[in-house]
C-alpha cells in the first residue's frame, strides 16, 4: 500500500470516528438540563428523601390516636404449688385422709394449686387525655412535612441557578470558540494582505511575523478555550445526574433579554413571597409548639383500657375480661420539667430573633439581586456599543493598512479591541441571564 492510500485510509477512519462520536453525543437544551438536574442532582435525591422520611413520621404521630393493641400467650410450670390454703385441723385431717386417701392434695388438709398455666389473650389501651401532647406531637409532626417541603422547593432553586451558570458557561465558551474561529479567518486575510504587501516592497517583514504570532496566540487560546469546554460538559454533566454520559448544550438559546424595571417587585411583597421567609415562620412556630409540649408534662394522663383471655389455670379452660381506668399524675415533674418549659421558652425568644434577624437579610438580599440585575443589564448595552465601534474601527484601521496610512501594530492592536468587545458581550449576555434568573427565584416567581 503506498503512503498516499495510507494516509487516505487513516483520514477516512478518523471521519468515521468522528461521526461516530458526534452521534453518541447528546445534545441537551437548557430546559432538558434542569429536568434532569431536578431528578438526577445528589442534592435534590437527599431534600426528597428528608421529606419521605417527616412524612412517615407524620403518619406515624397520626397513629397514636388509635388504640395500643397487643396480643399474648403464656405457659409457666412451677416446682410447687403457687397456692396452698390450710382448710382442715387435725382431727379432720385424719378423717379426710381416710376419706380421701387417693387424694394427695387433701393429705394434710389443705387445698395446693397453680403449679402449671397456660393462658392466650388480647388487650387494648386507649389514651382519653394526654394534656395535648398527641395533639401538638401530631402538629409538630405536621409542620416538619410542611417545612421539608419548602426546603425541597429551596435545594431546586439553588440547583436550578448551579444548572444554569453551567450550561451559560458551556454556551460561553462555544460563543468563545466561534469567536476565535472568526478571528482566525480575520487573520489571515490580514496576514495576506501582509503578504501582498511585503512582496510588493512596501513593508519589512516584520507585518508578517508579527501577523504570525498573533495567529500563534489564536492557536493556543482555541486549544484552551476548547479544554475549558470540555471541562464544564463533564461537570454539567455530573451535576444533573448524567455523569456516564457525553453531553453538549444547545447552542440554540432564546436569549430574553429584558428591561429591570419590567421585572421589578416591590420589596416588601418579594420578602413575604420568598419560602426562606415562610420557613422561618414555620421554624418559630415550632418553637412555640415545643415550650406547649414542655408545659404538657405537668398534665395528667387518663386511659382506659380492657383484656380479654382464654386460658387454663384452676380447673378446665374458661375465659375471662377485665376492664380499667388509669389516670397518671406526674407529682416529681412539677420540680424537675419546669427546667425544661424554661428552656423551651428560651429557644422559643432565639427563634424569634432569628426569624427578625433573616427577614431582614432576605430584604438585602433581594434589593442586591434587583441591583445585580440593573448591573448586568448595563454592562450588556455597554457590551453592544463596545462591539459596533470596535468593529467599525478595526474596518477603518484595515483600510488604512491597505492603503499605507497605517501600520500593523496599530490593526493588530483594532483587532484585540473588537475580540475583546465581542467576548465581553457573550459574557454580559451570559450574566444577565444568570441575574435574571436569581432575581425571579428570590422573589418568588419560580420559572421552571
Amino acid at each position: 500500500m503506498t503512503k498516499i492510500c495510507k494516509i487516505t485510509c487513516l483520514t477516512a477512519l478518523l471521519a468515521v470516528a468522528s461521526a461516530l462520536t458526534a452521534q453518541a453525543q447528546k445534545i441537551m437544551t437548557l430546559k432538558d438540563c434542569i429536568a434532569a438536574a431536578r431528578q438526577g442532582n445528589t442534592q435534590v435525591k437527599d431534600a426528597e428523601y428528608d421529606l419521605m422520611m417527616a412524612d412517615e413520621l407524620r403518619k406515624y404521630m397520626k397513629t397514636k390516636y388509635y388504640p395500643m393493641v397487643s396480643a399474648s400467650f403464656s405457659h409457666f410450670e412451677a416446682t410447687d404449688y403457687l397456692i396452698s390454703v390450710d382448710l382442715f385441723d387435725g382431727t379432720l385431717k385424719e378423717i379426710v385422709d381416710l376419706i380421701l386417701d387417693d387424694v394427695s392434695v387433701y393429705k394434710d388438709g389443705g387445698i395446693r394449686a397453680l403449679k402449671r398455666g397456660t393462658s392466650a389473650g388480647i388487650s387494648l389501651l386507649q389514651p382519653l387525655y394526654t394534656g395535648g401532647r398527641l395533639r401538638n406531637y401530631n402538629k409538630l409532626a405536621k409542620m416538619n412535612v410542611d417545612a421539608r417541603t419548602m426546603m425541597k422547593d429551596v435545594v431546586d432553586d439553588n440547583v436550578v441557578q448551579t444548572t444554569e451558570l453551567l450550561y451559560y458557561k458551556v454556551v460561553e465558551f462555544h460563543e468563545t470558540d466561534k469567536l476565535l474561529e472568526a478571528m482566525e479567518r480575520e487573520t489571515e486575510s490580514i496576514h495576506q494582505d501582509a503578504v501582498n504587501i511585503f512582496d510588493n516592497g512596501l513593508v519589512n517583514k516584520n507585518d508578517v511575523l508579527s501577523v504570525e504570532l498573533v495567529q500563534d496566540q489564536l492557536s493556543a487560546l482555541r486549544v484552551k478555550a476548547a479544554n475549558g469546554c470540555k471541562l464544564l460538559r463533564r461537570a454539567l454533566a455530573k451535576y444533573i445526574g448524567m455523569a456516564d454520559e457525553d453531553i453538549d448544550v444547545d447552542m440554540n438559546v432564546d436569549f430574553d433579554v429584558e428591561a429591570p424595571e419590567t421585572l421589578k417587585m416591590n420589596t416588601a411583597q418579594a420578602v413575604e413571597a420568598r419560602t426562606e421567609t415562610q420557613l422561618l415562620d414555620i421554624w418559630a412556630d415550632k418553637a412555640s409548639l415545643e415550650t406547649k409540649i414542655s408545659k404538657a408534662s405537668f398534665l395528667p394522663m387518663v386511659f382506659i383500657g380492657g383484656s380479654a383471655n382464654y386460658g387454663k389455670l384452676l380447673g378446665g379452660w374458661k375465659p375471662r375480661a377485665i376492664a380499667f381506668a388509669t389516670l397518671q399524675v406526674p407529682i416529681s415533674a412539677y420540680w424537675s420539667e419546669r427546667h425544661l418549659v424554661k428552656r423551651s421558652k428560651i429557644a422559643e425568644q432565639k427563634a424569634l430573633d432569628f426569624r427578625k434577624d433573616k427577614r431582614e437579610l432576605i430584604t438585602l438580599q433581594v434589593q442586591d439581586a434587583y441591583d445585580n440585575l440593573e448591573s448586568t443589564y448595563r454592562q450588556l448595552q455597554i457590551a453592544e456599543k463596545s462591539i459596533t465601534r470596535a468593529e467599525e474601527n478595526l474596518r477603518i484601521n484595515r483600510e488604512h493598512y491597505r492603503a499605507g496610512m497605517s501600520n500593523m501594530t496599530s490593526l493588530l492592536d483594532a483587532q484585540r479591541q473588537q475580540q475583546q468587545a465581542q467576548m465581553q458581550h457573550n459574557s454580559a449576555v451570559c450574566e444577565y441571564m444568570q441575574a435574571k434568573t436569581r432575581y425571579l427565584i428570590l422573589t418568588g416567581r419560580r420559572k421552571y
